[in-house]
């Protein structure tokens, strides 16, 4: 769904895994939270920035990719979660949604660029 250049998001950070057996799926897109892969950390889904640094990330962003947990699961607490949502609820706006294999796969652009 996303473009070349378009920002991609994981929220939350651990549905990043999603995309390791399809890579091909996400080229293209800059993952604006990543701070180690998840090869580079040993770990499932990688490790992510501080939320101000997403937060700036975000902000720099016309069109996010957001990889999202299905409808009606409760939303992670931690900060850089909360960063995330925040953002794309007071400046961007939601243009399509689809389910993916169990997930929510939504582009998000800046108002009136959908």
């Amino acid at each position: 769904m996303g473009e070349p250049g378009d920002a991609i998001l994981y929220m939350p950070l651990r549905r990043r895994v999603w995309s390791l057996p399809y890579p091909d799926a996400v080229a293209g897109l800059r993952d604006l939270a990543l701070d180690r892969s998840p090869v580079a950390s040993r770990t499932l889904y990688g490790t992510e920035v501080p939320g101000p640094v997403i937060r700036s990330s975000m902000l720099e962003a016309s069109r996010i990719v957001a990889v999202r947990d299905p409808a009606g699961q409760p939303v992670d607490a931690i900060a850089q979660e909360a960063v995330k949502r925040d953002v794309l609820a007071a400046y961007f706006e939601e243009c399509r949604t689809r389910e993916v294999k169990g997930a929510r796969v939504t582009v998000f652009a800046r108002p009136g660029a959908c």
